[in-house]
């Protein structure tokens, strides 16, 4: 009689049933958390930013740096609005008798309990949505707003985001009179860095100078990758001496950084900069200040780079 064959063994299901366990956790409702209130930009320069409310005393919103809700828009007064909690627990929103008025879903208010959902308008493009979220909602919020205009690598802030910021800071400077400062500036000799130490290397030079520029800059001032190794900075209300001790203060941070290649000798680190100042009240277009700072970036460049070379818009 023949024997009977044995049946095949059939793969280990090991890794599907931890698969399905994960599954399975994943799929568990989480325990009821507190909803945290806030607002999130559906309309304007920062679509996508969150903006945390109070809860307890009010949550500021207004053009002014020192807002708890600081919101760039030309027809928002410097301390336009309000939100507090009331004692029945409601987030209610006040007109500061701001200039152009406070509206909720289409109609003007100057006090109104808020529902989730609502939108608020304020100045000509900002819209706002009341929310109520969990702690995990409001943490993907803010991941998602941070990923749309911050560069991966060195979490300055991208080329899109630059180019909306720019566009504003003029617009803004022109009607309140205010000054403007571009500084682009190129880390120097930075294909010889990826060519001798490789590219790894190159990267963490690139995070490092990001985090250095960082370190120097005030907390209103904005630092982006402007493309490759450029980096461009905005900073407002600073005379053209100013703009030049900015460059200089940006140079020497990055020549001081000690980066150590993986043999343990020390990369050099040299940026250059070109930096031009628009005077209060004049009106330049983005594209012709950006020209303007590349044309002082190559100036310093040519003099032998790891220098600052800065002018006024309309003068040299």
């Amino acid at each position: 009689m023949e024997a009977p064959k044995k049946r095949k063994r059939r793969p280990s299901t090991e890794m599907t049933l931890q698969l399905d366990v994960a599954a399975t956790t994943a799929a568990r409702p989480r325990a009821a958390e507190p909803k945290v209130a806030s607002l999130v930009v559906i309309g304007g320069l920062d679509v996508g930013e969150t903006i945390p409310i109070r809860e307890e005393g009010a949550t500021v919103l207004g053009r002014d740096p020192e807002c708890d809700g600081a919101i760039r828009d030309d027809g928002i007064s410097r301390r336009h609005a309000r939100i507090v909690r009331a004692q029945s627990g409601a987030f209610v929103l006040e007109d500061l008798e701001s200039t152009n008025g406070v509206f909720v879903n289409g109609a003007r208010v100057v006090s109104r309990a808020l529902a989730e959902g609502d939108k608020i308008l304020l100045g000509r493009h900002t819209i706002l949505k009341f929310v109520l979220q969990d702690a995990l909602d409001v943490q993907f919020q803010r991941r998602m707003y941070e990923s749309s205009v911050r560069d991966a690598l060195t979490s300055a802030f991208n080329r899109r985001h630059f180019d909306d910021r720019i566009a504003a800071e003029l617009s803004y400077a022109k009607r309140h009179g205010a000054t403007v400062t571009l500084a682009m500036l190129d880390l120097d000799h930075f294909k010889r860095i990826n060519d001798t130490w490789g590219h790894p290397a190159g990267d963490q030079v690139l995070v490092a100078a990001a985090r250095a520029m960082l370190d120097t800059l005030r907390q209103e001032d904005l630092l982006a990758r402007y493309g490759g190794e450029e980096f461009a900075v905005i900073a407002r209300g600073i005379t053209p001496i100013g703009g030049l001790a900015l460059g200089e203060r940006l140079r020497a941070q990055v020549e001081r950084m000690r980066i150590l290649a993986p043999s343990g000798e020390r990369i050099p680190v040299t940026v250059s900069a070109g930096v031009c100042t628009v005077p209060g009240g004049v009106e330049v277009a983005p594209a012709e200040l950006v020209r303007r700072a590349d044309e002082n970036l190559y100036r310093a460049k040519d003099a032998g780079r790891n220098r600052v070379v800065a002018s006024e818009f309309g003068i040299g």
